[in-house]
């Protein structure tokens, strides 16, 4: 793992560099992200609400991730509960910081983010080429409890309870 990285809520000055974070990955292995998706929308509504956070090493942001305010996954089957069930999502590592296993480390912070607001369980949508992304989660805890077709794509559901 790189030494001197921090987790923290993003500012609203690092918008540019968060865009230019989410397009680092599009065309990658694994990524079904396009130039629309996520955007400018996403990450303001997500600053708005506080959900967005980000990781620095060496001095740059290197990842992000947001938390969800809105459970988008809620009406989808599997779940073993929704009540005070949270989720996540646009979980991303600059290319050149892959493989130190800072994704874990984003996702496992902001779980702990999580726990702290009060939700019981955490759901996650996870696109069925992800295989690094599953098993980072199913690493971390999580269990597959189902799938989905939704945005055009193929999802595993997966559920950790906090």
């Amino acid at each position: 793992m790189t030494v001197n990285t921090f987790f923290r809520k993003a500012r609203a000055d690092e918008t540019d560099t968060i865009l230019s974070l989410y397009r680092s990955v599009i065309g990658t292995p694994f990524c079904t992200w396009n130039d629309e998706y996520p955007g400018l929308t996403e990450i303001t509504h997500d600053l708005e609400t506080g959900s967005l956070f980000v990781l620095e090493t060496e001095g740059r942001i290197v990842g992000s991730i947001s938390i969800v305010p809105e459970n988008e996954l809620d009406g989808l089957n599997g779940w073993s509960s929704v009540s005070n069930a949270g989720e996540f999502a646009r979980v991303v590592v600059h290319p050149a910081f892959q493989g130190r296993h800072l994704a874990r480390l984003l996702v496992s912070r902001v779980l702990e983010e999580m726990k702290g607001r009060g939700f019981k369980s955490v759901h996650i949508a996870v696109v069925k080429e992800n295989t690094p992304a599953l098993k980072t989660y199913l690493n971390l805890g999580f269990r597959l409890v189902g799938e989905a077709a939704m945005w055009g794509h193929a999802f595993h559901l997966c559920e950790l309870p906090l």
